[in-house]
């Protein structure tokens, strides 16, 4: 296998796991969101290596870098696409987690004005004593 082919099969491996990220984004399945980051990270020392190796294969082949990196581009710029749309999945999943807990918030003072004003009882048990 050419280290183009490797390089395109690793970003082929990152979208995939940008999709399954998306998908655990939109489950509020946040160990599963943290394992896809992990990998990502895991891709891109790969990546590095892979670019220069198919930069210096170019050399030896006669095959123009510049073609390479055309189509490399377009691979990128549809992977970058796929990201910002993660990131806004997981904003608008953030702004209803802050909207849930500014409700339960005043649910919760409000129960707390409702005790304050409610009377105190004694005990039907401490009444015999």
């Amino acid at each position: 296998m050419s280290a183009k082919d490797r390089l395109f099969d690793t970003y082929a491996e990152w979208r995939r796991w940008t999709e399954e990220e998306g998908d655990a984004i939109r489950q509020s399945d946040w160990p599963k969101v943290h394992s896809c980051q992990r990998a990502k990270l895991e891709l891109q020392p790969r990546i590095m290596k892979f670019t220069d190796d198919a930069r210096t294969e170019t050399v030896g082949t006669g095959t123009r870098w510049e073609d390479i990196e055309k189509d490399l581009r377009r691979e990128v710029a549809s992977l970058i696409q796929l990201e910002t749309r993660n990131g806004q999945v997981l904003d608008t999943v953030r702004r209803l987690a802050q909207a849930e807990q500014a409700e339960l918030d005043r649910s919760r003072r409000q129960l707390q004005r409702v005790r304050s004003y409610a009377p105190v009882r004694t005990s039907v048990w401490s009444s015999y004593s």
